[in-house]
């Protein structure tokens, strides 16, 4: 096969064995490709990469202790470090089906198998070469999200290329996707769909069902692709997504399993079952999960102090969570072992040893102790002190270990100045507004919400008296929600306007409304508040 065209394309090669580096290398300067350089690991590899424009890289999959291949795609992508006309192989020996789905999930160019002889990779670099002179304007116009240019692009490419139409297809499809010409998408999907099944267009024909909140539509389409094509990773995520509106958040966590046994290396995806796990209430799981993106993120962009963070809070609910005196004894040890992992890597870093502090505040036997109040003041003041640097998840844990320690005053305070200072993101605020409502475990939140829409089911139907104990008890799981708080005193109120006055109750509501003079101007419940508070002083 003539490469001739292709002498002067710069070619990396990444893998941690030298003899296997020197035989690819050996293979193509004999197929005429003579710009070959050599990486063994990820940080050379990134070197060569900031420093010539590479056109090919055949990088293995496995590359000994950190990043391996696929990290490498992600990070190099996630950083624009690649140019569009750079083309990414994965190259590997391994055949076991998680790691080729979870390989090809990163969307390499091309997957190669190892060993390889010279007939085939000179075959395969001719295709590389092609296929990538002839998707170019493609890929420029997706970097750019053109999505006028990519579907016009797709469509050149649909006519004029049928050798690439599956690719061009698929693009041209989430072009109008991102459009909003859901018709024009649905027409087109069904004409592919007509001829044959294919598990993609299936999949995004259900997407429109998701988009239209056409769940229960959504959920059957997606179950049958999977049915016929379980190894479609992403019908997973729209799965999970449609049985969540559902409200089905058992088998929604059925079916993230399934799919991260087929994926284990996506770590969006690992999170999200971590985050179902935990509101099932299946905290092992997610301490299963947690130790996994962990593991996984070592050496990686993911790579954070956060993440032990959030492995030992959970760590720390399912202590409290489980009867299994061996299992407690084991979140003992793992709760040591990765603080010291977390302060050895992140030893200059004041996020954790601020964590480590409030760790040994919760972990007290005595929490109102005179040595244990000390600490706690070491604590406020050494946050304070480094407010600008502390990220949200350290700032959420000693937030939370101050209303522990009965300190709602303290507390109150933090919690106000990391909403400040997080007032761009309101899904941090959001977080710090539920804490400072709800300072109680996630299982007293679910309790304390049902009884509480018990509660205004009974509110609705004007059976105030019926509806009162059901908001005490929510109240009694969570003290300081504004909804419930206001709940109780708005119903007593409603129930004294046909029974009359009575002295005592109104004191007894005013004694619970004080729980919310937290309650900033901004807080969605602060009306309601000043109006119910300015009628109950005025009965008084």
């Amino acid at each position: 096969m003539d490469l001739t065209n292709f002498k002067n394309k710069k070619v990396m090669v990444v893998d941690d064995f030298a003899n296997v580096r020197r035989s690819i290398k050996a293979q193509l300067i004999d197929l005429g490709l003579v710009n070959v350089f050599e990486a063994y690991d990820g940080e050379s590899a990134t070197k060569i990469l900031k420093e010539a424009k590479v056109d090919l890289i055949l990088c293995d999959y496995n590359l000994g202790k950190g990043r391996d291949g696929a990290r490498l795609l992600e990070e190099w992508r996630v950083r624009k470090m690649m140019q569009q006309s750079t083309i990414f192989v994965l190259i590997t020996a391994e055949t076991a089906r998680d790691v080729v789905v979870s390989a090809m999930e990163f969307e390499p160019d091309d997957y190669l198998a190892k060993p390889f002889t010279m007939e085939v990779l000179a075959n395969r670099l001719h295709r590389w070469f092609e296929r990538r002179q002839v998707l170019l304007p493609l890929l420029v116009s997706l970097e750019k999200h053109d999505w006028a240019a990519v579907a016009d692009a797709s469509r050149q490419i649909i006519e004029e290329h049928p050798r690439y139409r599956s690719i061009a297809q698929k693009n041209y499809v989430e072009a109008l996707f991102q459009l909003k010409q859901f018709t024009q998408a649905e027409h087109f999907l069904h004409g592919l769909l007509d001829k044959r099944f294919v598990s993609w267009a299936q999949t995004a024909l259900h997407r429109i069902d998701l988009i239209q909140n056409k769940y229960e539509s959504a959920e059957t389409g997606f179950k049958e692709v999977l049915r016929k094509d379980p190894n479609l990773v992403e019908a997973y995520d729209y799965l999970a997504h449609s049985l969540q509106a559902l409200d089905k958040e058992e088998e929604m966590q059925e079916w993230l399993e399934q799919a991260v046994q087929r994926a284990p290396k996506n770590i969006d995806r690992q999170r999200k079952l971590i985050r179902i796990a935990q509101r099932n209430l299946d905290y092992r799981r997610a301490s299963q999960g947690l130790r996994d993106v962990l593991n996984m993120s070592t050496g990686t962009m993911h790579e954070h102090v956060g993440i032990f963070q959030e492995y030992i809070k959970n760590l720390q609910v399912e202590e409290q969570n489980t009867d299994n005196d061996q299992r407690k004894r084991e979140i003992t040890k793992e709760i040591a072992s990765v603080n010291r992992r977390m302060n050895e890597r992140y030893s200059a870093d004041p996020n954790s040893r601020l964590f480590s502090k409030a760790l040994t505040i919760r972990n007290s036997k005595d929490k109102l102790a005179a040595k244990t109040h000390e600490a706690v003041n070491e604590l406020l003041a050494q946050t304070f002190e480094h407010v600008d640097e502390v990220i949200e998840d350290t700032a959420y844990f000693i937030c939370e270990t101050l209303y522990e320690a009965e300190r709602e005053s303290d507390a109150d305070e933090l919690v106000n100045k990391f909403k400040k200072k997080y007032q761009d993101y309101p899904d941090i605020v959001r977080r710090f507004d539920e804490l400072q409502a709800e300072p109680v475990s996630m299982e007293s939140r679910k309790q304390a919400k049902a009884l509480n829409l018990k509660g205004i089911e009974l509110y609705k139907n004007k059976n105030y008296e019926q509806a009162i104990p059901y908001f005490r008890s929510a109240m009694e799981l969570s003290p300081r929600h504004p909804g419930i708080i206001l709940n109780f005193v708005q119903s007593h109120m409603l129930r004294m306007k046909t029974d009359g006055i009575d002295e005592d109750e109104v004191n007894l509501c005013l004694e619970y409304m004080s729980r919310l003079k937290y309650l900033p101007e901004d807080h969605s419940q602060y009306e309601r508040f000043v109006k119910l508070n300015a009628n109950l002083k005025k009965i008084q």
